[in-house]
């Protein structure tokens, strides 16, 4: 029987190529993608092709249509992941953003009423991630998660990671003394992660990060208060605004960890 290591290759030189910027070729398209269609809120979360508006037509016309196994990536994505498959450790900066209390707001509304406000949310996380140039990982219940490689972002990534998540805050309400639309946590961290392409030959497969820097963003993101941001210790040097120090616990990870916590004033 053949093992599922054999249908992985543990590193490939193309992924390592891509999201470090040493091939232009994806930087150049993003920005193509986001000056003929600024507007677009559904795009491929690689490319930014845009999936809808008058721009769409000309990437289906390019091989950028949808997916039809995940409308998430185009076409031609999916032909990366399916001829590039494996992927490479890169350092990369996360921002997790979680709904504080979500739980209750979704007992106490109607369904569709929840959906209506989660969508709100997923559309201003969109823009912002869109606008710093991060990759959309994920958007999954009351979480958005937003990944920055120096290759898409540029080298200054992780402060561009810090900024997004203020502005992240300033979308939702916060700060200034107003009471937000929605109250949220965000942690953000940079480290090494696995960036690749998982799944076996002729069954599905996805654009994945995966390791300790992912873990550790979702626990600071879980640690954080209403309208807080947890930079972590490898992430405080980047983090250009005011902060202060605090120590907390991170589930599933041993002993204290030091953060730096901010605010919008």
């Amino acid at each position: 029987m053949t093992q599922p290591e054999e249908h992985f290759e543990r590193i490939n030189p193309l992924w390592r190529s891509v999201f470090t910027g040493e091939v232009k070729k994806l930087q150049r398209g993003r920005a193509f993608f986001k000056f003929i269609a600024p507007l677009a809120d559904v795009r491929c979360r690689i490319c930014l092709a845009p999936f809808e508006g008058v721009a769409a037509p000309l990437a289906r016309l390019m091989g950028r249509g949808p997916w039809h196994r995940n409308p998430h990536y185009c076409e031609l994505c999916e032909t990366m992941f399916r001829q590039q498959r494996g992927g490479a450790e890169l350092d990369i900066a996360t921002l997790f953003a979680d709904v504080r209390g979500s739980t209750q707001l979704a007992s106490s509304m109607r369904p569709t009423e929840f959906g209506a406000l989660m969508q709100r949310f997923y559309l201003a996380a969109t823009k912002v991630f869109r606008a710093t140039d991060a990759v959309v990982d994920k958007m999954v219940g009351d979480e958005v998660i937003g990944l920055y490689f120096p290759g898409l972002t540029g080298d200054d990534y992780r402060r561009v990671a810090a900024q997004a998540a203020l502005e992240l805050l300033r979308v939702t309400g916060h700060g200034e003394g107003k009471t937000p639309w929605l109250s949220i946590g965000i942690g953000v961290h940079c480290g090494e992660a696995f960036v690749g392409s998982l799944g076996r030959a002729g069954d599905s497969y996805e654009f994945a990060v995966l390791g300790d820097t992912m873990n550790v963003g979702a626990r600071l993101a879980a640690a954080a208060g209403p309208g807080e941001i947890l930079f972590s210790e490898s992430m405080a040097t980047y983090a250009d605004m005011s902060s202060e120090a605090r120590t907390v616990e991170l589930k599933g990870i041993a002993g204290p960890a030091q953060v730096r916590v901010a605010r919008l004033e």
